[in-house]
């Protein structure tokens, strides 16, 4: 996985998840604001990338 938290690095690496429950323990913007992370994943397989980056997924993370 990797993520764009919109703080100006673009995206960077997250993890490599072993299931699909995955939690980003990114740290939330400042109380009362949000912002808007974009994620894109791609498959393993024995550690090789297949196939081609997913579309970006947009999330919108909230302060609190």
């Amino acid at each position: 996985l990797k993520v764009d938290r919109g703080d100006g690095h673009g995206m960077v690496w997250l993890a490599e998840p072993g299931n699909v429950t995955y939690t980003d323990n990114g740290t939330l913007p400042a109380s009362g604001t949000a912002a808007v992370w974009k994620y894109i994943a791609i498959y393993m397989l024995n550690d090789v990338f297949v196939g081609d980056w997913c579309d970006p997924v947009s999330v919108t993370v909230h302060g609190v």
